[in-house]
Formats: C-alpha cells, sequence, structure tokens
C-alpha cells in the first residue's frame, strides 16, 4: 500500500490554516484553505496562497506563490505566481 504524504509549511513557520485535503499534498508556508475548498492528491500550495470556500483545485495541480483562488472556483491548470482566480 502506498504511503499517503501531506507536507505543511517547509519551515518553522507554517501558519497555515486547513480544512480538506486529500493525500499526497503539500502546502506552503501562510496558506489558507477554506472552510468547504477540497484539494485532492498530488496538489502543490506554493507559500501565501489562499483558497476560497468550496473551491476544488484538481489532481496534480501547482499553485503558485502568492495566488488567490475566490470561493466556489474549479481549478484544473496550474497556476503561476500571484495569480488570482474568481468568478
Amino acid at each position: 500500500m502506498k504511503k499517503k504524504i501531506i507536507i505543511i509549511g517547509g519551515g518553522g513557520h507554517a501558519h497555515s490554516c486547513i480544512d480538506t485535503i486529500e493525500h499526497d499534498v503539500i502546502v506552503g508556508d501562510h496558506c489558507h484553505v477554506s472552510t468547504g475548498a477540497i484539494l485532492n492528491g498530488g496538489v502543490i500550495l506554493g507559500k501565501e496562497s489562499f483558497i476560497g470556500s468550496g473551491s476544488v483545485v484538481k489532481d496534480g495541480i501547482k499553485i503558485g506563490i502568492n495566488s488567490v483562488v475566490g470561493a466556489n472556483i474549479f481549478i484544473r491548470k496550474n497556476l503561476i505566481a500571484n495569480t488570482t482566480v474568481r468568478k
């Protein structure tokens, strides 16, 4: 059976708020994953990223540093650093 891995923060100052995440997820320092948001397997969140309530980040997606995903957004492509996605 494959090990399921979740890594939150790389250093001693993680300060991340998480609600629902699946396996093999890496969450950078100072990230916020709002209530009802879902990070599927293999997701990488760059530091200081924000994932809004009800949003879903698909398997294997990379969210760049300092990116913002608004509420109820479905992310199926990688986001470069400093990207904002909203309706």
